[in-house]
């Protein structure tokens, strides 16, 4: 900004710098401008883009995982992500199959990437590298893309939004083939952890298995969604005491009560999948559906992306301060002036508040004093009205006797006159 402009508006627009707007100044309007309709016409244009959700479902073969995704999302996709003879696989298997969701207008491009044969050798330790390239793999194409000279338009998206993590119900606590997968996946991918097969389970081992999970979650230090993404996800607080989740997949249909429910039939009775009694499917579905969709993919892209891009860059030699020019960086700024604006409200509030106490102790301080100076003035009042009192009574008797003294005088006059006759 050139010095001149800046002395003759006194400062009043200074330079936000380059790629900034300056801050904006409030005007109240004086009439309806319709601004009402803006967010109806954002719903319009959203509602025609198509949504995308890239899921990857990770555990041991047995664990209901097919089942459990067709319950989910109300389709039979079994056909295409039923693992085949896992008991005969050698290594893990990437599975990614495409479907597209349409509810009321709505549509949902959905991917869900199946890993058939984890956790099914003797010899599991190379089970996660086909899952990790896989992941990695997806990364590095994203940031191809957005080196392309056409990067400007839309990038297809086929990055991990989310893991569901399903745990064998043992009751014991993490194994660990699951420790280590958890605590590698959790810093590349959203992590879910999910309890398969809860109908084998009474109320209190699950409530009792969640909490041993809990605990090997922490003392792994494995981060879950959305549990350890507090500032980026909101609306999920009511869910959280439902983590891990345990689930139950049917693809049966049964009356009960009168109306149609997905359930699994026993001889001893029926469980139901959407009871919240029997399972957490209905919180884990509003997680993923209701609630956090596109917290999931933000998510994805702001930290898990940026965490890896950043890396891959440093591999190479980039500067530090060059990575932090990114929209992280200009996160972090935004959320250092915020702090800084409060810590200054704050300030101000005290500040004022101590000037107000100030004040209040200066006229309690100088009301003090002017109750003594007008006691003061009237106890002088009034030993000066004692005073005149005194004086005019003292002024009185010397009249008297100035009087009495004259009467005597001319007695004694009068009566030299007449002996003298």
């Amino acid at each position: 900004m050139p010095l001149e402009f800046a002395h003759q508006h006194n400062g009043q627009f200074p330079d936000p710098g380059p790629w900034k707007h300056p801050e904006p100044r409030p005007l109240e309007l004086y009439a309806p401008l319709g601004l009402e309709a803006l967010p109806n016409q954002r719903f319009t244009k959203v509602k025609r883009t198509s949504f995308g959700l890239n899921l990857m479902v990770v555990g041991e073969s047995g664990l209901g995982k097919t089942t459990f995704m067709n319950t989910l999302f109300n389709a039979d996709l079994k056909e295409e992500i039923l693992p085949r003879n896992p008991q005969h696989t050698q290594t893990v298997a990437i599975q990614p199959s495409h479907y597209e969701l349409e509810e009321d207008g709505v549509v949902l491009n959905l991917c869900i990437v199946d890993t058939p044969g984890f956790g099914d050798q003797l010899n599991r330790e190379h089970n996660l590298a086909p899952i990790v390239e896989y992941i990695d793999k997806q990364f590095e194409e994203y940031m191809t893309a957005e080196r392309h000279p056409g990067f400007r338009q839309t990038i297809p998206d086929t990055r991990i939004h989310a893991i569901l993590y399903f745990i064998a119900p043992n009751g014991h606590g993490l194994k660990e083939l699951d420790a280590n997968a958890l605590r590698t996946l959790s810093a590349k991918v959203n992590v879910i952890p999910v309890i398969a097969k809860a109908d084998t389970m009474t109320a209190e081992e699950k409530k009792s298995f969640k909490s041993i999970l809990l605990r090997d979650l922490e003392f792994h230090s494995i981060k879950t969604f959305p549990s350890s993404y507090a500032d980026e996800v909101d609306g999920a607080e009511d869910l959280l005491q439902h983590i891990p989740f345990s689930v139950i997949g049917s693809d049966n249909l049964t009356v009960v009560g009168g109306r149609k429910v997905r359930c699994r039939t026993y001889r001893w009775g029926v469980v139901e999948v959407e009871n919240t009694e029997h399972s957490d499917f209905v919180y884990l579905r509003e997680l993923l559906m209701s609630t956090c969709l596109h917290d999931l993919v933000e998510t994805t892209h702001s930290v898990h992306y940026h965490r890896h891009r950043g890396d891959a860059l440093r591999a190479k030699g980039r500067p530090v301060s060059i990575l932090e020019c990114d929209d992280t960086y200009e996160s972090q700024i935004s959320g250092a002036k915020q702090k800084n604006k409060q810590d200054l409200d704050h300030h101000e509030e005290a500040i004022r508040k101590m000037f107000v106490q100030k004040v209040k102790d200066k006229e309690s301080e100088l009301r003090d004093r002017e109750e003594k100076l007008n006691a003061k003035k009237a106890e002088m009042v009034a030993e000066l009205e004692l005073y005149r009192a005194q004086i005019e009574a003292e002024q009185r008797e010397v009249d008297e006797m100035v009087t009495l003294a004259r009467s005597g005088t001319l007695s004694k006059s009068s009566s030299k006159m007449f002996k003298a006759k």
